[in-house]
């Protein structure tokens, strides 16, 4: 697989934002340039496949500098965060950030599979009706226990106008902005009529940095595919 010995590589389908979006955020709020590998052929060769002399991977997303690859999007997330300067210093509030972060990986898995209830690893166009029943329970029953959940993790600290963890922004922050904007693009009506202020407050609070708000305006940022949560 290409890319530059010095620069960061970001491996993913080119046909939503999906899991790549937390690592995209982090790049994006660090300042730190990568470049994006869609071709659907070279992931699968590469990375599905394993012939691209990567470390072994299952599947994307896939980040890589020079010889290093590494996947699993949480533990991607959390290892450019310590790059970066986006994972907490005190021990303690990098376990609560790395607590966070998996239960925004939590949220989304869950999200997903409801779109995906009959055949998990089939596309939703074939199964709509089936799956109707799944979607509706989750928009039920789980979309406002995990929203409700965010909402008590951020008034937890500062009256929930502050940070997820500690005084500054940390990866675990970008992964909840993630899935606040996941939920909003996917669920709108349910978006609007649960009341969660402070994590409305949050989105918008984080997506106004500037480094973030100029990708989020960008063509760059692609839009949610509308069928999953992805």
């Amino acid at each position: 697989m290409s890319g530059s010995d010095e620069g960061w590589t970001l491996v993913y389908w080119d046909v939503c934002p999906g899991r790549a979006e937390f690592l995209r955020l982090l790049f994006e709020e660090a300042g730190v340039l990568y470049t994006e590998v869609n071709d659907r052929d070279i992931i699968i060769k590469d990375v599905i496949k394993g012939e691209g002399g990567l470390y072994p991977h299952f599947a994307p997303p896939v980040i890589k500098k020079g010889k290093f690859s590494l996947s699993q999007t949480h533990v991607a997330s959390r290892y450019l965060a310590g790059k970066f300067g986006l994972l907490p210093i005190d021990e303690e509030e990098a376990a609560h950030a790395e607590q966070v972060n998996l239960t925004c990986h939590d949220y989304i898995a869950e999200g997903r599979l409801a779109f995906h209830g009959i055949y998990p690893t089939g596309p939703y166009a074939t199964q709509k009706e089936t799956t109707q029943p799944y979607i509706d329970r989750f928009l039920e029953s789980r979309l406002p226990r995990w929203l409700q959940y965010f909402e008590r993790l951020l008034k937890s600290k500062d009256d929930g106008k502050g940070f997820v963890v500690g005084k500054s922004l940390s990866y675990a922050d970008l992964g909840l902005l993630h899935v606040l904007r996941a939920t909003e693009a996917q669920f709108p009506a349910a978006w609007e009529a649960e009341d969660v202020p402070a994590l409305k407050a949050f989105k918008k609070r984080i997506e106004a940095r500037p480094k973030l708000a100029a990708y989020l305006t960008s063509s760059r940022c692609q839009p949610f595919s509308g069928d999953s949560m992805m």
